[in-house]
């Protein structure tokens, strides 16, 4: 089944895939939104904003980018692929 993913969709297979509590998941995604998500300079910045508001490693903070980009592209993918299959 292809679902179309909502914000707290998203926040759980982020927290999921990242083996992450989803408090820490809701702040990954603040962070996302604040940001325009696919611009080199929009990377540096949200790697940075989560350095600093997770406390966290650039190592992981590029591994929790990393993850959320492949999370949406697949959704991307798969709303391409199934455009008009909804959630059932």
């Amino acid at each position: 089944m292809v679902m179309k993913m909502n914000k707290s969709e998203f926040i759980e297979a982020l927290s999921h895939e990242l083996s992450y509590p989803k408090e820490e998941g809701i702040i990954i995604n603040d962070i996302l939104e604040s940001n325009f998500f696919i611009s080199k300079k929009s990377k540096d910045k949200i790697i940075n904003e989560l350095i600093s508001r997770l406390s966290i490693t650039e190592v992981e903070a590029e591994k929790i980018y990393d993850t959320a980009c492949s999370i949406i592209k697949e959704e991307v993918k798969n709303k391409l692929k199934h455009p008009f299959k909804s959630k059932d």
